[in-house]
């Protein structure tokens, strides 16, 4: 092979290194990805099966079962009603509000007779609609609800739920979705640990390619020394 194209050829042999170098950082970069995927797969996964809602305690036969909107709506407990935080005024009728203040409630009738400043501390609630079951709130939305303060369980006497406090109202571990919770981390996991080992096969691949194309570039190399050689002793 002649001085010009050993100098081509080790220009091609360089140029294919550099690609291959490119293309490692690319997969280097996709398995990082991945693995801040895998993290937050754990995290979604650790929130699902230590998520909790609110149960409810018969004090008859110390039955408990978890809560939602269609117990109320299916009269599962006796002598409560769950409401609701008006957003718009116009949706609801004054007979069918009350107003809430931490754990009291009064009537719209009630309300008109406070001053402004007790107004001020009174938000307008209504009862949840029970005609349109699917709209009603499933056990973790009820119990997100009455930390937040746009849902309320209210007594017969007009006394608000204070979970804190009422020993027939508990906040416990919600389970009934941990197995689909846990169908959908083992699943996302087998994905990734495919595109992983998938992944690493490339970056093997890409490895020998490197170390064979650092062996013939080094073999290039000689050659050009020793034609460079040649050369300087035929005009020496």
């Amino acid at each position: 092979m002649g001085l010009a194209a050993s100098q081509a050829r080790l220009l091609l042999l360089t140029a294919r290194k550099s690609d291959l170098e490119y293309r490692a950082q690319q997969i280097t970069n996709a398995e990082m990805i991945l693995a801040m995927q895998t993290e937050q797969i754990a995290r979604e996964y650790s929130i699902k099966i230590s998520n909790q809602a609110i149960f409810f305690t018969n004090a008859t036969d110390q039955s408990s079962f978890c809560l939602s909107g269609k117990s109320f709506a299916n009269k599962e407990i006796s002598g409560y009603d769950l409401y609701t935080l008006v957003t718009d005024s116009s949706d609801v009728s004054d007979s069918e509000s009350v107003w809430i203040n931490g754990n009291k409630k009064i009537s719209n009738e009630d309300y008109e007779l406070l001053s402004e400043a007790e107004k001020n501390q009174y938000d307008k609630y209504h009862i949840v609609n029970y005609d349109n079951q699917s709209e009603l709130p499933n056990g973790l939305m009820l119990l997100e609800g009455l930390k937040n303060g746009t849902l309320a369980i209210v007594a017969k006497n007009n006394e608000v739920v204070n979970l804190n406090s009422n020993n027939g109202f508990t906040q416990s571990y919600y389970t009934d979705d941990d197995r689909a919770a846990e169908a959908e981390y083992e699943r996302k996991t087998a994905e990734i640990q495919v595109k992983e080992k998938r992944l690493q096969n490339d970056l093997n691949q890409v490895e020998t390619q490197q170390k064979a194309c650092d062996t013939e570039i080094d073999s290039v190399k000689k050659v050009m020394e020793k034609n460079i050689e040649r050369t300087f002793k035929v005009f020496s």
